[in-house]
């Protein structure tokens, strides 16, 4: 793939809002772009849904076990 910079000396590349990219410099005018993994997910979505007497916080996505040891360990 080739591209062309512009006047601000800017590449676009093929890729999504918020995609991160180590750069390498080799020297030469050679750059590697190597697409990372998202480190951090994105926060978990809460509504809170009234269940009879109870107001329960019901997420968008599920949680595994180990998350929610670990939530729970916080408190006494």
């Amino acid at each position: 793939m080739t591209v062309i910079a512009d006047n601000k000396k800017r590449v676009t590349l093929p890729t999504q809002p918020g995609e991160r990219f180590d750069v390498r410099v080799l020297g030469d005018g050679q750059f590697i772009l190597t697409r990372l993994e998202p480190s951090h997910p994105r926060p978990a979505k809460v509504t809170v849904r009234k269940i009879g007497r109870y107001s329960v916080g019901h997420l968008d996505r599920a949680i595994s076990e180990t998350a929610l040891h670990e939530a729970l360990a916080e408190f006494p």
